[in-house]
């Protein structure tokens, strides 16, 4: 165990070790102020790859941090939590340079750290604390059983593989801002759940690709990427429409996804497929490390 800190409080900080996160799980569920980016059985199990620390006293468990390396030098918050009776300006005082030190001293070397999220007893605190909107993401639904409009075809598409994952995510690379690039070990859990997974293949390239997170009634769109260079063909579409066949397929009769608030074109494709912006927006913030 390496002890980072203790406070005039006689509060220690520490790095989190497999035996503590019955703790952390449990004030997880009881605890107001939380922030978990995965899912609690997906936080449970990456948890042990991703470096975080706790705050502890003689009571217990005072609150946590934890941070999921996005190579080659971001990371995210990927959870944060305090006890109900701690304040939040103290327990970001005591963890957040401590976190950020630990994310410097990574390797590669952390120079950014991001936050996603609609947590506002976060965010309105984190701003104050060098944090600066980079983009506001909104969440759009499209509802019923209704089927898609006619999409253009031209690509053909089939399921992914394991061996298409390195060019998936050469991809992203090209796609996306290195915040959304999507990291191999992410696209193999897509890979491994029963999910719509279909890439596009043009003339023996990859040029595209969706992933669509299917359970029960409800579906989600992970992912929607084309190569910039096939952009404007219709493969998007194309891809959009298959994902929402899938889905209806299995039965679906809401499905989610979230996009940049500035990104019209996206908007306008979405929306001409039956998907409607919602009310739901959080922001992209991000810290320079330097």
């Amino acid at each position: 165990m390496s002890i980072l800190a203790t406070n005039r409080h006689h509060t220690i900080v520490r790095e989190i070790t497999d035996g503590d996160m019955r703790r952390i799980l449990r004030l997880v569920d009881t605890a107001w102020r939380v922030f978990l980016r995965p899912s609690p059985l997906e936080f449970k199990v990456k948890q042990k790859q991703w470096p975080g620390l706790l705050a502890e006293d003689r009571v217990g468990l005072r609150g946590f941090m934890v941070i999921e390396p996005h190579p080659p030098h971001l990371a995210f918050l990927a959870a944060a939590g305090l006890r109900d009776t701690w304040h939040i300006r103290p327990y970001l005082d005591l963890l957040l340079p401590r976190i950020e030190e630990t994310a410097r001293n990574l390797t590669p070397s952390v120079s950014k750290l991001a936050y996603v999220g609609n947590a506002t007893w976060l965010i309105d605190e984190l701003w104050p604390r060098g944090f600066k909107t980079n983009a506001w993401i909104v969440t759009l639904e499209r509802s019923g059983r209704a089927l898609p409009p006619v999409a253009p075809a031209p690509a053909s598409l089939r399921p992914v593989t394991a061996n298409d994952l390195p060019s998936i995510e050469m991809l992203d690379s090209l796609t996306f801002d290195e915040v959304w690039h999507g990291a191999i070990g992410d696209l193999a859990d897509a890979l491994a759940n029963d999910n719509s997974f279909v890439l596009a293949d043009l003339d023996g390239h990859i040029v595209g690709y969706e992933w669509c997170e299917l359970y029960g009634r409800r579906a989600h769109l992970a992912r929607l990427a084309v190569h910039p260079g096939y952009q404007g063909r219709g493969i998007g579409a194309q891809l959009l429409h298959r994902a929402i066949t899938d889905a209806l397929n299995q039965d679906v009769k809401r499905i989610s996804l979230n996009t940049q608030e500035s990104n019209d074109r996206s908007l306008a494709l979405y929306q001409r497929f039956g998907f409607a912006v919602t009310n739901r927006r959080m922001p992209l913030l991000q810290k320079d490390l330097g």
